[in-house]
């Protein structure tokens, strides 16, 4: 390992003033997706005044670059907040985020670093899917970005702790809108309506009994039927019933199965009540797939930073991520940063009550800038 590891431990705790200002700053700045205009200004000021060559992208997001050459290695923070009782909050940690990859360029610049490192400040991972247009604007490129890193706070695990694996860690998701339309009428005389509502429970139960035969510990996957509307009042059969859902797995090929089996039920409910259906199936986004041999060097050389103990196997989790769209681009490394301490960080991701502690910013960063002196 370079000799400079010996240092980073002192110096990261030397600054941790700083970043947890750098945290707490972001905090009151938080800004629901493509809306980060405040947000992107402060990090802009940040960079600039540690003299780290910057600029926009993706509307409300920015680019860092540090000793800028031909290929780098990139760390990506996500800046926007959610929207929870009503107010832009910083409820999924990503204030965390950035103060870590703030953090981690300042450390890396104080310390002589010489090597290429792009720092990518994300916006609208919370829906929108920041990512893709990242990407599609050229941020993985000019420096090519060789190998990412990503990361999220994740409660219940220790401060001092990572979870990480390679392959899948997080699902895909898919969204669903699939609308029954019959013939509406009084409820006194139903044999003159084709009621919507019978062909979408009988999509419901059907889907249920063929999915659930179906998934299994090789190839887990959710269907979730969240809504289900037709009608206001009592005595009115509705022409229309409308179903919404969402579909999680951690494997592609079952993306298209899932796809093309609702379609066939939906439409089979709809011919057995004599009515119609509309489809409407949103692809969002793929899995989350670590690297594989990426994944493998950098447990390595964070068990040799955190100790064996502290980094752990991430068990597969069905909530979703846009860093899954860098992971189809290049070789990537995303892992679970522990914020539970003394009572924080145990209330779960988008509670109004989440909380961390902010001694995780020191093992993120100093894991990250680590990782980066050592290799």
């Amino acid at each position: 390992m370079n000799l400079n590891l010996d240092n980073l431990k002192d110096i990261v705790k030397k600054n941790m003033d700083l970043f947890i200002k750098l945290r707490r700053e972001l905090h009151e700045l938080a800004e629901l997706s493509y809306k980060e205009f405040k947000t992107q200004k402060y990090i802009i000021e940040r960079l600039s005044e540690w003299g780290i060559e910057n600029f926009p992208i993706a509307k409300t997001g920015v680019i860092g670059i540090i000793n800028r050459s031909e290929e780098c290695i990139g760390i990506r923070s996500d800046m926007d907040a959610i929207l929870v009782e009503g107010q832009p909050r910083h409820c999924c940690g990503h204030d965390f985020h950035m103060a870590v990859v703030l953090g981690t360029a300042k450390v890396l610049v104080d310390m002589g670093f010489e090597g290429c490192v792009k720092f990518i400040f994300q916006p609208a991972e919370e829906g929108p899917g920041g990512a893709k247009r990242v990407i599609q604007e050229g941020g993985l490129e000019n420096p090519k970005v060789t190998k990412l890193f990503g990361f999220h706070v994740w409660p219940g695990v220790d401060v001092g702790t990572i979870e990480v694996s390679s392959g899948a860690i997080m699902a895909s998701v898919d969204d669903f809108e699939i609308e029954f339309i019959g013939k509406g009428g009084h409820a006194a005389m139903p044999e003159v309506t084709k009621n919507p509502v019978y062909p979408a429970t009988d999509f419901i139960q059907s889907a249920n009994n063929i999915f659930c035969a179906f998934s299994n510990k090789l190839l887990p996957f959710h269907v979730s039927f969240s809504s289900i509307s037709s009608g206001q009042t009592f005595n009115v059969i509705s022409e229309r019933c409308k179903i919404k859902g969402t579909v999680r797995t951690f494997d592609s090929s079952m993306q298209e199965y899932i796809y093309k089996n609702i379609k066939k039920l939906a439409k089979l409910s709809a011919q057995k009540y004599d009515c119609q259906v509309n489809i409407n199936y949103y692809f969002q986004y793929p899995p989350l797939i670590n690297n594989q041999s990426a994944t493998e060097e950098f447990i390595d050389v964070a068990k040799s930073l955190l100790g064996p103990e502290n980094v752990k196997k991430a068990i597969p989790s069905f909530t979703a991520e846009d860093f899954a769209f860098y992971c189809q681009e290049v070789p990537s490394i995303y892992f679970r940063l522990g914020i539970k301490e003394k009572g924080k960080g145990e209330n779960p991701l988008h509670s109004p009550y989440f909380d961390a502690s902010e001694n995780s910013i020191f093992y993120g960063i100093f894991l990250l800038a680590g990782y980066l002196l050592a290799t």
